[in-house]
């Protein structure tokens, strides 16, 4: 990881061919609420979209937390050419799942960068980071049975669902990585 010196700047978690995952930091607000809250971004999700930028502020805060507490988290995603523009949050997060430490792979963009391959480069970066400093911490994807398109992504990134049709606490199929 390289940490850029000028304050203003961002805190540089990986770089791909097209992508820069930086870690999240408050300038990341907007975004996030303009992600999270957009109904074509949730149309998976129970919960649905963010109502409230108040929601989106303490996904952020979260994000932020995981950092500085585990060194590794869920980043803001950009592309080279405009750095300071996030176009989605893709990364892993550290916890525990059924007792075991896991990564929990994420991967959520603006639908205007959809079908470009960025959510599956931006996973491949942030997993290219983070497996070698945590040798042994398996990567599961938590995604419901009709999100199709996420399902696909997770396969073509080595991850296949749990062949008991296993779930977790909110009815999200258990992707491991093999």
């Amino acid at each position: 990881m390289t940490t850029i010196t000028d304050p203003t700047a961002r805190t540089i978690v990986a770089v791909s061919e097209r992508l820069v995952l930086t870690q999240p930091q408050d300038s990341d607000l907007e975004a996030m609420f303009a992600i999270h809250g957009d109904p074509e971004t949730n149309r998976y999700n129970p919960d649905g979209p963010q109502r409230e930028i108040a929601e989106a502020r303490e996904m952020l805060d979260g994000f932020v937390a995981d950092w500085v507490r585990d060194g590794v988290g869920y980043c803001a995603v950009a592309t080279r050419e405009e750095p300071g523009v996030a176009i989605g949050f893709a990364g892993l997060y550290l916890h525990t799942l059924d007792g075991e430490p896991v990564f929990n792979l994420y991967y959520r963009f603006r639908p205007s960068a959809w079908g470009r391959g960025y959510a599956a480069e931006a996973a491949r970066a942030a997993m290219a980071e983070a497996l070698p400093r945590f040798p042994g911490i398996p990567v599961i994807a938590l995604i419901h049975a009709d999100n199709l398109p996420s399902r696909r992504l997770a396969g073509r990134l080595g991850l296949v669902a749990d062949p008991d049709g296993r779930t977790d606490e909110e009815d999200r199929l258990i992707h491991r990585m093999v």
